[in-house]
């Protein structure tokens, strides 16, 4: 695609800037052109309504050729320098030359490439003289050491594809490790270690989550109004219990884990259940102000009862520590 070449300066040029908008539209039409058709500058006067539609061509060519920009020829005019910016008819021949020859050839060493991709064997598979006649393939070769040394025949061999003492590779399904369970004297023995620890104040009994000696009486009083939920907390959440304990006291906390264990769709299973309703609370009652008694929940099955036998085990370890 042959390009024309103007001056970056070119619409401020003094022979250009008093043009009028016809003829400056006539003179770049006529540059396009006469690149497009390699004319080398030449614009025959036949020619003009083809190059640009505007009104008064004559006048405007005449007007470009009185700016000096145009040159009057026998048949028309022929641009003014025009060869010396742009190239002639030749070299734009030999461009658009030898620009097909590079592409063709690109082209045929594309497909040259996808011919032998295609035409290459493929996964490395070549005929077998040793294969079974009746084998499906002929690429069907002997089956390596890893597996039969048997050539591949209708009947499977007995053996296993996989030697079981070969990579420590076995057959049979792995079993999960059985960890030995601590004895009642080993958790007794960490029950005292714990309870002896200097600035020690929490309660640890076996694998049960410590809970701390301020909280103790409350999640005790939780237990005997049958509320038995885990205590798995963080230690801001003890915090945050401790701080509730001192300033609402423990009826009135163990009065909203009820009502708050009633309304629940399902039982709860952790005392964090408790936290948002105890953050609401006022503060605690003055004292002498009776505590009112609290409803029975459901009796407890199961789960809740193992957990509660171990809730009062722990209350019972910390009394005798």
């Amino acid at each position: 695609m042959p390009w024309v070449r103007l001056d970056d300066r070119f619409p401020s040029h003094r022979k250009v800037a008093l043009l009028s908008d016809r003829a400056f539209r006539l003179h770049v039409s006529a540059l396009c052109w006469s690149s497009e058709n390699l004319t080398e500058g030449r614009i025959l006067e036949r020619e003009l309504p083809v190059i640009a539609r505007v009104r008064g061509l004559k006048s405007a060519a005449a007007e470009l050729e009185a700016a000096g920009l145009w040159d009057r020829a026998d048949v028309g005019w022929v641009i003014h320098d025009y060869l010396e910016y742009n190239p002639d008819r030749a070299k734009v021949q030999a461009e658009r030359q030898a620009n097909a020859a590079r592409q063709k050839a690109f082209r045929e060493r594309k497909k040259a490439e996808r011919d032998a991709a295609r035409n290459a064997p493929r996964n490395a598979v070549t005929p077998a003289s040793d294969s079974n006649p009746d084998d499906t393939t002929d690429a069907r070769r002997r089956h390596d050491g890893d597996t039969n040394a048997n050539r591949s025949d209708r009947t499977n061999s007995a053996s296993p594809q996989v030697d079981g003492f070969r990579n420590a590779v076995s057959n049979g399904t792995p079993s999960r490790p059985v960890l030995p369970s601590p004895s009642e004297k080993e958790k007794e023995d960490v029950s005292k270690t714990e309870g002896q620890r200097p600035g020690a104040s929490v309660a640890h009994i076996g694998d049960r989550p410590r809970i701390p000696a301020n909280c103790e009486p409350l999640v005790v009083a939780l237990t005997a109004s049958q509320l038995v939920v885990g205590w798995e907390l963080r230690p801001d959440e003890w915090f945050l219990i401790e701080a509730l304990i001192a300033r609402c006291g423990i009826p009135a906390l163990v009065t909203s884990a009820n009502a708050s264990w009633q309304g629940a769709r399902t039982p709860p299973r952790s005392g964090r259940y408790f936290l948002p309703a105890w953050r609401q609370l006022p503060d605690a009652a003055p004292a002498g102000t009776p505590v009112p008694a609290l409803a029975p929940v459901r009796q407890l099955t199961g789960t809740d009862a193992k957990a509660a036998g171990w809730l009062e085990l722990g209350a019972k370890y910390a009394n005798d520590l």
